[in-house]
């Protein structure tokens, strides 16, 4: 009769536990929300147009093909001629899309290039720094346990503790004294 009571004690105390702790899982994160999550991103705008600028003769340019056109033009202004040989004909370019403008400007004179500039503009924002730091503040537990003298598994007992950051407390079960046990104590010194 005293084995088939243990034995029914020790049953209800693990229900009990398991309650506890199904309880505990489903429970918690409705009183308790998810940890804070601190996330810092920095975008960056590009504001500054770069200029990458050509230095005539830097760049050896060379020419790949003439062609001459077999038209014979009457009544010619040479000196209009020489007039557009010698002068400064600027060229610009511009592409852009969502993430980058670039600027192209070429200069010719004299049937070549003789000065160019490249100038381009980052538009989409560049993330410099990206931390995402979890904090959890768990400052109460509960934790369940067994305890035993080896010599003798008769005192086997069935505990359930209540665990802060200051104190804790816990009741239990012995199954050889068929009692009650108690406990509490404090905290003396934290340590990381």
């Amino acid at each position: 009769m005293n084995k088939t009571k243990d034995y029914i004690v020790i049953g209800l105390v693990i229900l009990a536990l398991l309650g506890v702790g199904y309880f505990g899982f489903t429970l918690y994160p409705k009183f308790n929300p998810c940890p804070e999550q601190y996330i810092d991103t920095l975008y960056i705008y590009d504001t500054v147009e770069h200029h990458i600028i050509d230095t005539v003769p830097y760049y050896i340019v060379k020419t790949d093909t003439v062609i001459y056109r077999d038209t014979v033009f009457k009544d010619v202004d040479t000196a209009e001629i020489l007039k557009n040989y010698f002068a400064l004909h600027v060229y610009e370019r511009l592409w852009l899309d969502s993430t980058l403008k670039v600027t192209l400007m070429d200069t010719i004179s004299q049937n070549k290039p003789v000065g160019n500039t490249f100038v381009y503009k980052l538009l989409k924002p560049q993330v410099v720094n990206n931390n995402v730091t979890n904090v959890y503040n768990y400052s109460k537990y509960l934790t369940v346990g067994l305890s035993t003298i080896l010599k003798d598994l008769t005192y086997t007992g069935v505990e359930v503790d209540y665990v802060t950051s200051q104190w804790y407390g816990g009741v239990g079960y012995n199954m050889g004294m068929k009692g009650i046990t108690v406990r509490a104590g404090g905290t003396i010194k934290k340590f990381k």
